[in-house]
């Protein structure tokens, strides 16, 4: 679904604004949508992990960012998350390795796991994209089951924008609200 595919719910709020805006408030708010909500999940990827190698990466569709690395699974059995400070006090020297047992994001490209492994294994790894800043559509199954709530994160983001036809703060405060109680916020 092309993100000007939902302007025609965004446009009564914002009456003159042009397409090009839309588009950005739409992808803007999808972006902030699924970040928060971690909505947009690709299948699982198996991946293959490598001894005494730690940072990995999985494969991330065209017009899309990593966003959560949401479980690893070694043979049915989860990785914990902690914090990346944790994961390199865990990994210490990195001379100690072992089979993995923790999982860490640093950024939105790579994550790494402690301890440092020990031999070549298979993982299981869950996770969440969000579209890029150069993004023009997302899955037809995001934009049709979350449109009110990308509606609502769309037409607060114009609806603040100052000395503009549309400009409307206590709506926009409104809007936001709902965008935030429809994302988990």
């Amino acid at each position: 679904m092309k993100y000007l595919d939902l302007a025609d719910y965004v446009r009564p709020e914002a009456a003159g604004a042009p397409d090009f805006l839309l588009e950005r408030v739409i992808r803007e708010s999808v972006i902030d949508f699924c970040i928060k909500t971690d909505a947009y999940r690709l299948e699982p990827e198996t991946l293959q992990i490598v001894s005494g190698i730690d940072e990995y990466d999985v494969s991330i569709p065209t017009g899309t960012e990593l966003n959560n690395i949401i479980d690893i699974y070694r043979n049915h059995v989860k990785l914990t998350p902690v914090s990346y400070s944790r994961l390199l006090e865990l990994q210490g020297d990195g001379t100690s390795k072992s089979k993995p047992r923790y999982f860490s994001q640093r950024d939105n490209t790579v994550f790494y796991v402690a301890p440092v492994p020990n031999e070549n294994e298979s993982l299981k790894v869950l996770y969440s994209v969000k579209p890029n800043s150069t993004s023009t559509s997302i899955p037809d199954t995001i934009g049709k089951e979350y449109r009110e709530a990308i509606v609502h994160g769309a037409v607060y983001r114009l609806q603040m924008m100052a000395d503009s036809p549309w400009t409307n703060l206590p709506d926009a405060q409104a809007n936001k609200s709902l965008f935030d109680r429809s994302s988990g916020q």
